[in-house]
């Protein structure tokens, strides 16, 4: 069976099981969350980092690339929404695909161009991590709650300045 006609049938299967209810710009709370992979990703320091290592209550992993325009336009309200998370032990993290960028310095420059200078960015090495989730377009969330599941997903662009999106986030830490 081809590769693409495993992530069909995978993103069936995420979608089969996505929304016990969804909230405002398609926030969708699984009704029975998911053992996310065992993968790292590659830091902005170039650290190998395991997306299951966190001490925060949720991690938020933005899943972009430079060449999406909706990605683009999140940014901005990401950066604010990163500042407003961090103080709630809620880990925001933006992946790309490392084949995008020449070094991390690019990267870094690229971000701050658009609004989101100090936001942590991470690269996923050979999609692998987008691969396992059956992640195929961006922008594409995951909320990872601190015993390792996914328990929602945001497909397509959020509005990271809603209060209303912030709160329901804050309430999966819960």
């Amino acid at each position: 069976m081809s590769l693409f006609y495993r992530l069909v049938i995978m993103l069936m299967f995420v979608s089969f099981n996505a929304a016990a209810y969804s909230g405002p710009r398609g926030l969708y709370v699984l009704e029975y969350p998911v053992n996310m992979p065992d993968v790292s990703v590659i830091a902005e320091n170039n650290a190998d980092t395991p997306i299951l290592n966190t001490n925060a209550d949720l991690t938020i992993m933005i899943f972009w690339a430079q060449t999406c325009a909706p990605c683009l336009r999140e940014m901005k309200a990401l950066e604010q929404f990163y500042k407003t998370a961090a103080k709630d032990n809620i880990k925001v993290m933006l992946i790309s695909p490392a084949s995008e960028w020449k070094n991390n310095t690019q990267q870094r420059k690229f971000l701050a161009k658009y609004g989101a200078p100090t936001i942590p960015f991470y690269n996923d090495v050979d999609n692998t991590l987008s691969l396992k989730l059956g992640i195929g377009s961006t922008p594409y969330t995951v909320i990872m709650n601190k015993y390792g599941k996914k328990v929602a997903t945001i497909q397509g662009e959020a509005d990271w300045s809603s209060e209303k999106l912030y709160k329901m986030i804050k309430k999966l830490a819960d």
